[in-house]
């Protein structure tokens, strides 16, 4: 079998970048932004940020496949590597921080934001309590812990990831994979509309190269957020901010990729296991993830007030 996995166990292979000042970037031009129904969604209507979270993938997994042209024998490579020595705590202080600040951007803008409390005692919202797909009350920190399977939207490079959310906050969501009209019927009986807004946060990356004899994959750190924003407007109607494109951050926060002997749990801080990590400087590695979603926020909210 002259398969070759090329992973680095003292540096990784990527070029250096330089550090990137956040605040002169422009996220709608470089995430390929798409959206609808702004100004219909947020005109004159009290606002409720019914879910906000992190997706922090903890464990990862690259490919490169065999070919049609290569030598018999040869065969697919594969990868999986956990990001280590970022702790839940570290994140959990991060969303605190990033939530309250795009509440205060909201408000900032003019638009009427509400706590929710008054919905969540709505019939609607009571009804929904018992369901357990639905979350319908206050928040308390925990964070999730959850597998994605090769059928999730995500599963093609992400294994295992921790769901982070602000602690003692209304929160009205479903984790239903087809939510039906769950939020237009809350938002079109209350006259409100609802916004939900998550990052997904990938931390490797994955490239193959191929020869005729041999395939090669390379891991490497390779920071990148995805938001995503779900709005239902007071009509019962859907709009989007839809980002086309992942928002790639810089790397200098990761010690290269090691492998782990050690079966200490602590270690691996978000991941249930793994034999090879990126391991981060966690200081590096949130104070980046601050800088760069701060500096998203204040764009996305300066595109509704656009918009309105």
């Amino acid at each position: 079998m002259k398969n070759i996995l090329f992973i680095s166990l003292f540096s990784l292979v990527f070029a250096a970048q330089a550090q990137k000042d956040w605040s002169t970037v422009d996220f709608i031009k470089e995430g390929k932004v798409d959206t609808k129904g702004l100004g219909k969604s947020f005109k004159s209507n009290p606002v409720f940020v019914n879910d906000y979270y992190i997706m922090q993938a903890s464990m990862m997994k690259g490919s490169s496949q065999a070919g049609v042209m290569q030598k018999q024998g040869v065969g697919s490579v594969f990868s999986e590597a956990s990001l280590a020595g970022v702790s839940k705590e570290a994140l959990q202080s991060l969303i605190e921080e990033i939530h309250g600040q795009l509440i205060q951007e909201l408000k900032n803008a003019g638009l009427d934001v509400v706590d929710g409390e008054a919905l969540l005692q709505t019939d609607y919202a009571q009804s929904k309590k018992d369901d357990k797909k639905v979350f319908a009350g206050k928040t308390d920190g925990t964070v999730i812990y959850d597998k994605l399977n090769s059928m999730d939207a995500n599963g093609y490079d992400i294994k295992e990831v921790n769901y982070f959310r602000p602690k003692d906050k209304n929160a009205f969501y479903t984790s239903a994979t087809i939510p039906g009209n769950f939020y237009a019927k809350m938002a079109s009986k209350e006259k409100v509309t609802l916004m939900s807004i998550g990052y997904i946060i990938r931390f490797a990356s994955f490239e193959g190269s191929k020869t005729v004899s041999k395939n090669k994959l390379t891991t490497t750190a390779g920071l990148a957020i995805t938001p995503v924003i779900m709005i239902s407007n007071p009509s019962g109607a859907f709009s989007w901010i839809a980002f086309k494109k992942p928002i790639e951050g810089n790397n200098d926060w990761s010690n290269g990729l090691v492998k782990i002997d050690s079966r200490d749990g602590s270690y691996w801080g978000l991941s249930s296991k793994g034999e090879y990590a990126i391991e981060a400087n966690e200081a590096k590695y949130v104070a980046e993830l601050k800088d760069l979603i701060t500096n998203l926020q204040k764009d996305i909210v300066e595109l509704i007030k656009s918009e309105i």
